[in-house]
């Protein structure tokens, strides 16, 4: 019976050693988690995406003292990778694209020495990692391929069963505009594929993730007007940029707070950066600039100059979502904006930028920018009508990862918007009636009075006179016809039967009224009706100036001359 009792004694040991060996060897089972995705922005050739975690469980420890075996961490997205390129040594193309190991609080955190790493790390026998200056827990990657990153020699200890390791990917951009948006209910996406490979071995759960939807973040607009050439003065319209969804207005961040915090959103342009990054600190997850936004202004007639307001740190535009901007440049060749803020304009063309300084995600954003425009009497403004196309800036045409150029950075996607009209100097005359029937014929006279001994600036240009009543007394009106170029200090002269100068052609059998539209402004009109050799009737008259006159409201809308009462 004693013996017995040993042996069931010795018999409950063993499984009970068996159970805690059991427990020791668990497999080591990983599982990869985007969260939830965040936006990208269409236009945009170097957006970050949401970070990766990699979560491990069981697995056996590294014995005290040896050395812990490694992996290579390698990533492939379905576009081109644009994450910033740090020096290259050894051949290799090094990447601000960073690994973390069990989510490094700030003063707890280390960089490799080298990329790839080459410190061995040793185990400490439980599954600890107790990071130090021979303990790195953070890892510059390599450009591998236009869409791959890997990290490789990357120091991996099983957790055991009472811990989990934790593998953080971060400082991630990507090309969202060559992935374009979704013509479906379904957003584009961008997705990453995680590879593990080295002497470790992890069996990762979820290799292939989402990490950012792809939309178009900006919408722009402005609103018009019509302005007349004869009427000097100063106008104004608006420009509108607003977001298309709450981070796609972003400043750069404060620069005296570090954005080292592992998993915190920061709602910036740059990523994850702080002291411990070493020699790359300034470089690698800072962004160059705010989010941009550039106007450019085109087709903007001869003798008129535009002005944005200069908009500073202390005094910056507000938009409807309490974010903030300042101006940065006006002028198509980027130079620094002037105290008037008047744009730089070469061939009817300039621009002006403004950057985003302070952003708030909860909200949808519109900066309304008004833009003076200004002329003058002498010499006159030309014709035409000015357009103005709004974009993210700065734009590139480099959609790769690049060792200088600007983050973030965006395609020329222009959006247009017609902003203002100059119409021509303009008048309006009435010729209430006149006639070519039984008998009688009128005559009409347009005089170009802009030639004055007072200094007036002289004008020229055509007549369109516009026939209203009959023909032969039932058929139609003649159909309109424009003169030729009226000279200052010169007359339209003709008659109806036989019509006149400037290539005015006759209309025998009308009667009715005719509307003179002249593109001048100091346009007067006589007209003169009589029987053929005014031997019974004849009769004469002033043509009325149908425009604003005094303090009238004119059916025209043209302002010409004002005369004397």
């Amino acid at each position: 019976m004693v013996e017995f009792r040993k042996a069931f004694l010795l018999l409950a040991a063993l499984v009970a050693l068996t159970g805690i060996v059991s427990a020791q060897v668990t497999p080591l089972s990983c599982t990869a988690n985007a969260g939830v995705p965040p936006l990208a922005r269409a236009e945009g050739v170097a957006e970050e995406v949401g970070q990766v975690i990699i979560n491990c469980v069981g697995g056996q420890p590294t014995t005290l003292g040896a050395a812990i075996p490694t992996i290579n961490v390698q990533i492939f997205l379905n576009t081109t990778v644009t994450s910033r390129l740090l020096s290259s040594t050894s051949g290799t193309i090094n990447s601000e694209a960073l690994l973390m190991i069990d989510e490094p609080l700030p003063g707890a955190q280390f960089l490799a020495s080298s990329i790839p790493n080459t410190t061995v790390v040793t185990g400490m026998g439980n599954g600890d990692y107790a990071a130090s200056a021979t303990r790195p827990n953070l890892f510059l990657g390599q450009q591998q391929g236009s869409n791959s990153i890997v990290w490789l020699n990357i120091p991996f200890d099983p957790p055991g069963t009472t811990r989990n390791r934790v593998l953080r990917i971060a400082n991630v951009r990507a090309n969202a505009n060559q992935l374009g948006v979704s013509t479906t209910l379904i957003p584009t996406a961008i997705n990453m594929f995680i590879s593990i490979s080295g002497t470790g071995s992890l069996a990762l759960t979820n290799p292939q993730l989402t990490v950012a939807y792809v939309q178009l973040g900006l919408k722009f607009s402005a609103s018009s007007a019509t302005w007349n050439q004869c009427v000097p003065g100063t106008y104004s319209y608006n420009i509108k940029f607003a977001e298309n969804f709450g981070t796609a207005f972003r400043h750069k961040d404060s620069g005296s707070v570090m954005q080292d915090i592992p998993g915190r959103i920061y709602n910036t342009e740059s990523m994850f950066y702080g002291p411990a990054l070493g020699s790359y600190s300034a470089i690698a997850g800072l962004a160059t600039q705010g989010t941009q936004l550039i106007a450019r202004f085109s087709n903007v007639p001869a003798n008129i100059s535009i002005s944005v307001p200069v908009y500073t740190a202390t005094a910056p535009a507000v938009s409807s979502g309490s974010d903030y901007a300042v101006t940065i440049t006006n002028g198509a060749s980027g130079s620094t904006t002037g105290t008037d803020g008047v744009v730089a304009l070469t061939g009817g063309a300039g621009a002006a930028v403004f950057e985003v300084i302070a952003s708030n995600p909860g909200a949808i954003s519109t900066f309304t920018i008004p833009v003076s425009v200004t002329y003058k009497a002498s010499p006159l403004p030309g014709l035409g009508t000015a357009t103005v196309t709004g974009n993210y800036a700065p734009t590139t045409t480099v959609t790769t990862a690049s060792y200088s150029a600007p983050v973030p950075r965006f395609v020329d996607n222009p959006q247009s918007a017609t902003t203002f009209t100059i119409s021509s100097c303009r008048t309006n005359l009435l010729f209430p009636f006149l006639t070519n029937v039984a008998g009688f014929d009128s005559g009409v006279v347009i005089s170009n009075t802009s030639m004055d001994p007072f200094g007036t600036v002289t004008q020229s240009g055509p007549c369109t006179l516009n026939y209203y009543g009959t023909t032969g007394g039932t058929g139609a009106a003649p159909a309109a016809q424009t003169s030729g170029t009226v000279a200052a200090g010169s007359q339209l002269v003709l008659t109806l039967s036989a019509g006149g100068n400037l290539g005015v052609v006759a209309t025998p059998g009308f009667q009715g009224y005719v509307i003179a539209t002249c593109n001048f402004q100091y346009a007067h009109g006589y007209a003169f009706i009589s029987d053929l050799g005014a031997s019974r009737v004849a009769e004469g008259y002033l043509a009325l100036v149908m425009d604003a006159q005094m303090s009238t409201f004119p059916r025209t809308g043209t302002v010409s001359e004002v005369l004397g009462m």
